[in-house]
């Protein structure tokens, strides 16, 4: 323990004995509709593949995913020699 010379004494306090306040549950809330709505649904795992599977994603495939890839690629062109130039090393070249 650190003592900081010219504070007065009464800040000081002798050590106290932690006592173990008993530990108490919490209490226990009633569930709301759509709580007890997502709660079913998470147990039923053909609901949960089922969004999986309607999941869409907003990149293309095939040969339109290698066209967009190659634009950003000219988009970020400036931003890449700039991260170049920074780093001192010719990674995007």
């Amino acid at each position: 323990m650190v003592s900081i010379q010219r504070l007065p004494t009464s800040i000081h306090s002798p050590h106290k004995p932690r006592a173990n306040k008993p530990v108490q549950a919490p209490v226990a809330a009633e569930q709301t509709v759509v709580a007890k709505a997502v709660a079913k649904s998470v147990r039923d795992p053909e609901l949960i593949q089922d969004a999986h599977s309607k999941i869409q994603y907003d990149e293309p495939e095939g040969k339109n995913r290698q066209a967009l890839d190659s634009y950003m690629g000219v988009m970020y062109q400036n931003r890449k020699e700039e991260l170049s130039s920074l780093v001192g090393v010719d990674v995007y070249v």
